[in-house]
């Protein structure tokens, strides 16, 4: 798993799996992508303020040393 944060589109994307999706599913600023199987292979966060987030910024890096996942910011 991969947390990926992109701070010019202001998109956080969460890959679980590196895999190419066939279908999405769209909520608000939320698009969940799926494999061919229909297991989530991303999940990706638009408008997604890492500033106001920076609160709970060490709760995701706890995650992310815990779950062996890397975090990048760009």
């Amino acid at each position: 798993m991969k947390i990926f944060y992109n701070k010019e589109s202001k998109v956080l994307s969460v890959e679980m799996k590196k895999e190419k999706s066939v279908d999405s599913d769209i909520s608000d600023n939320v698009v969940i992508d799926y494999n061919y199987n229909g297991e989530v292979v991303r999940v990706n966060f638009y408008d997604f303020n890492f500033e106001d987030f920076k609160e709970s910024q060490k709760a995701l890096r706890t995650f992310s040393e815990y779950s062996n996942s890397p975090l990048l910011v760009k």
